[in-house]
């Protein structure tokens, strides 16, 4: 029988980060939380997650 490889799919940034906030939104559903929707994130978390981010190649 032949392998099968793997198909390399390419995903938008918007795409991925309208994934992830449906992914977070599903997981407090399920935890019993609520995210508000008009809820932003403050200065202070943007600047952590940013300095979390790896750098691009």
């Amino acid at each position: 029988m032949a392998e099968r490889t793997p198909k390399k799919v390419v995903v938008s940034a918007a795409a991925a980060k309208k994934a992830g906030a449906r992914a977070t939104k599903a997981s407090a559903k399920l935890e019993g939380r609520v995210i508000p929707a008009d809820h932003r994130r403050s200065a202070a978390v943007k600047a952590y997650l940013a300095k979390q981010k790896s750098p691009k190649r």
